[in-house]
């Protein structure tokens, strides 16, 4: 099953296959938590959303349409069901924050080097601090862009917005960390280089 393409996957569960199904839930199961805890601090909540995705899709199979990346497709159902739900119970929220910077930072070529500079933990709560300053979307778009490496577009559907605003999105909330944070330009200018791979 692993060699097959989300194509032959999708097509296979339409029709009622049960092993393959449970082979997409078994799949995916730990990232769509990962990202649902980004979107809503609700655990309950994107517990409940993850569920009724997977119920909603078994029930409704026959008539899904088709789609050639399975994660993505879970993705945006897995966000427009917490929104949903997030009516009747909490707010959505923001990225973890945290698991942002560990991500990018871990990408970064030189992050053994910077770590052992003096001063580098006090510029990195400076940063956490300018993050928890930007906007909920903003946070999620740089989460989505950065830590589950969604395309633009991908991004775009995901978030129910235009190409152009997710690139408006990661542009002001770069520019807003650097009004935010008045440190070494050398550590802006990595996050840059890493990010700006678009």
């Amino acid at each position: 099953m692993q060699s097959l393409s989300d194509n032959e996957l999708w097509a296979s569960f339409r029709k009622g296959d049960r092993t393959v199904f449970t082979s997409i839930y078994n799949r995916t199961i730990k990232d769509l938590l990962r990202y649902g805890y980004r979107v809503s601090s609700n655990q309950q909540l994107v517990k409940d959303s993850i569920h009724d995705v997977f119920l909603h899709l078994w029930l409704h199979r026959e008539t899904l349409s088709d789609t050639d990346n399975i994660r993505f497709y879970l993705y945006r159902s897995l966000r427009n069901r917490i929104v949903h739900n997030s009516r009747e119970a909490s707010p959505v929220a923001g990225p973890d924050v945290e698991q942002i910077l560990d991500k990018v930072f871990s990408d970064l070529p030189l992050e053994h080097t910077i770590i052992e500079q003096e001063g580098f933990e006090g510029q990195i709560n400076a940063l956490r601090k300018a993050i928890n300053r930007l906007s909920k979307r903003q946070q999620e778009v740089i989460q989505l862009r950065y830590f589950h490496d969604f395309s633009l577009d991908e991004i775009a559907s995901v978030m129910q917005i235009s190409n152009q605003s997710v690139r408006n999105l990661i542009y002001r909330s770069i520019s807003q960390l650097k009004e935010f944070v008045e440190f070494a330009g050398w550590l802006l200018l990595l996050i840059f280089n890493h990010i700006n791979k678009i």
